[in-house]
């Protein structure tokens, strides 16, 4: 995986030009502006072939088969930070560009992150129906690298949290109480876009 850093590109019609030798596959770059007129994070999956939004998905000029540039973060709820959504094999939502995992590209000192219900979600009514864990590997079914204690719980309804990204602890995955599981906390599939993580159901 290759992060351009030094400087942003200007924005989503230059990251749309790039050539195939500059997008290979887990290449990211920022671009300095995105569809809202705020800087973000986009990350070339070569696998991908989700539908192009010209915001969330971008699919490269020169109209590749397979391979499209996703979004991962950026400054349209706030904060701005490299990483990428994964995990993705058990979520349908969001035209592919969702999955029950974040992987941080680089450390965050108390970084603010604001957790919002998306519509077709169903959590449990309940003080700590949500909760978010860091994890010291890539989020697995076995929960091997998971912190035994959430780094923040929170009500049904979502809210702010603030977390702290090490090189120890580098993913987060997010749990809500699920109604069909007899309220079980269910691993939840998410977007992130700025600082502002939408949960959008459970697979």
């Amino acid at each position: 995986m290759t992060i351009q850093t030094g400087y942003a590109i200007a924005n989503i019609a230059a990251i749309k030009a790039l050539a195939p030798n500059q997008r290979t596959d887990g290449y990211t770059r920022q671009a300095q502006s995105d569809a809202t007129g705020n800087p973000a994070w986009y990350t070339f999956l070569a696998a991908s072939t989700a539908k192009d939004d010209n915001d969330l998905v971008l699919l490269p000029n020169d109209n590749p088969g397979n391979g499209r540039w996703h979004k991962n973060g950026g400054a349209g709820g706030g904060a701005s930070f490299g990483g990428q959504i994964i995990c993705t094999s058990g979520c349908t939502t969001a035209g592919g560009g969702s999955g029950k995992a974040f992987q941080f590209y680089a450390p965050q000192t108390n970084l603010k992150l604001i957790i919002q219900i998306g519509f077709e979600i169903n959590i449990q009514v309940d003080s700590s129906a949500i909760a978010v864990y860091r994890w010291s590997q890539e989020p697995n079914t076995s929960m091997t690298g998971r912190e035994s204690t959430p780094i923040a719980q929170l009500s049904e309804g979502g809210g702010n949290l603030t977390i702290t990204i090490n090189s120890t602890y580098r993913w987060i995955t997010i749990f809500a109480k699920n109604p069909a599981k007899s309220n079980y906390l269910d691993g939840v599939c998410f977007v992130i876009n700025g600082n502002v993580i939408t949960l959008l159901g459970y697979s």
